[in-house]
């Protein structure tokens, strides 16, 4: 005979993360991942999680059974791809997946959004979390976009200067509202025909700034003053974007403001970088890889939509 066994969901309570109440939870789940080891490439991130959830998080939920986390998920503040949607991470251990706590992290978040008026989940999986792939689908996520990931591990690059433009750092060192509300209208404009962006305010580049850690190289046409193009860095090895105004297009100013930008990443310590962009982004594939970047592999975009 053969018998056939069945994996027995491992019923878990879902809460919203208390750091009052529940660090140590999370401290000794992340333990597990490298997360309180100073040598940690994520060990800055998880320790702003533990400390402070909410500065850059807008739901942190945990699956608690018997006083141990089995499980995290959350969604960050920043919209993406419109207001009402937010990208969200799930994490399970390996010795408790394929257990129903990624199910029930998956419904606790959609109980959160609903309660904050959010519509869309948005979950993006890399070379390492593809094998994830078939927990979103059973989800009701929808692979959306064909994003690739691409990767800068040290090689030589180069970039020519343009005349008439001068670039500018903003992190928190120089904060200014004038200047926020001028990232945002730049913001809007670069990104106006593109499905990632959304509508950005000058309260929203300030929260970048200071609740994300989020660095900004800018260019400035000297003759008009007007900001001509843009780049975003993290505290981590994510280039997180690059956008130049059409009129500048083809000066090599893209080249310029994104070598100047790997520049400032080498001198913080980072001798290996990455960033994604959409496969259909031929032009935006080839500048970087004159710059010495090339396609690690697939970066798949899932999106579900919160039931009512």
């Amino acid at each position: 005979k053969r018998f056939m066994t069945t994996i027995q969901p491992l019923a878990c309570q879902i809460v919203e993360y208390d750091p009052a109440c529940m660090q140590d939870l999370l401290v000794a789940l992340v333990a597990g991942w490298g997360g309180n080891d100073p040598a940690s490439c994520y060990y800055d991130f998880w320790q702003s999680m533990i400390a402070s959830p909410h500065k850059s998080m807008e739901v942190v939920l945990l699956a608690i059974k018997d006083d141990q986390a089995k499980g995290v998920a959350f969604a960050n503040w920043r919209p993406f791809r419109n207001n009402n949607a937010r990208s969200v991470v799930y994490l399970v251990p390996d010795n408790y997946q394929k257990k129903g706590i990624g199910t029930a992290l998956k419904n606790g978040i959609d109980v959160a959004f609903r309660k904050r008026g959010l519509t869309h989940q948005i979950a993006m999986l890399n070379e390492r979390s593809l094998p994830a792939a078939g927990f979103f689908k059973k989800n009701g996520f929808v692979a959306e976009d064909n994003m690739v990931r691409l990767a800068w591990d040290g090689d030589d690059y180069s970039y020519k200067e343009v005349p008439g433009l001068s670039f500018h750092l903003y992190d928190a060192s120089c904060l200014d509202d004038k200047i926020d509300d001028e990232l945002a209208d730049f913001y809007n404009r670069a990104y106006a025909n593109e499905q990632v962006g959304i509508a950005f305010n000058g309260a929203q580049i300030r929260r970048l700034i200071t609740d994300d850690d989020v660095w900004m190289v800018y260019a400035r046409d000297d003759a008009s003053g007007q900001i001509a193009a843009y780049t975003e860095g993290t505290r981590t090895s994510l280039f997180s974007g690059v956008a130049v105004l059409r009129p500048w297009w083809g000066t090599g100013l893209a080249q310029w403001i994104i070598g100047y930008t790997m520049d400032l990443y080498r001198e913080r310590g980072f001798d290996a970088l990455w960033s994604i962009t959409r496969r259909r982004n031929a032009a935006s594939i080839r500048l970087q890889k004159r710059l010495g970047w090339h396609i690690v592999g697939p970066y798949p975009l899932y999106i579900a939509t919160v039931p009512d």
